[in-house]
């Protein structure tokens, strides 16, 4: 009698983790340019005045006492997986349809 052994498919484990990989990546780009977007809305969706906002932004962190530079990285914190969890619910279709197979899929 022989004793056989179930092997991981390590081709399906790599190609399932680069899937969640890339869509995680997708999501924190997505995200990163929302918060991009709101910072040019800040300066009018002028890049002068973008950049003389983020100048302004960055004398007034740099002079702040150590409270108010942790609540202003904990607003942007907020700000930032606000807008990863709002991308990810609307893309949550595409992390669903990277983990079907195409046996599952029934000709669909």
């Amino acid at each position: 009698m022989t004793v056989r052994r179930n092997y991981p498919d390590w081709g399906a484990i790599a190609a399932g983790t680069l899937r969640l990989l890339g869509w995680l990546a997708v999501n924190a780009l997505a995200a990163a340019g929302i918060i991009a977007l709101a910072a040019f809305a800040l300066g009018s969706f002028s890049l002068p005045l973008t950049m003389a906002q983020l100048a302004n932004l960055t004398d007034r962190y740099v002079v702040a006492s150590g409270p108010r530079q942790n609540q202003f990285n904990h607003i942007v914190t907020i700000g930032f997986t606000a807008a990863f969890v709002a991308v990810s619910f609307f893309r949550r279709a595409g992390l669903v349809r990277a983990f079907t197979t195409p046996e599952n899929d029934h000709g669909q």
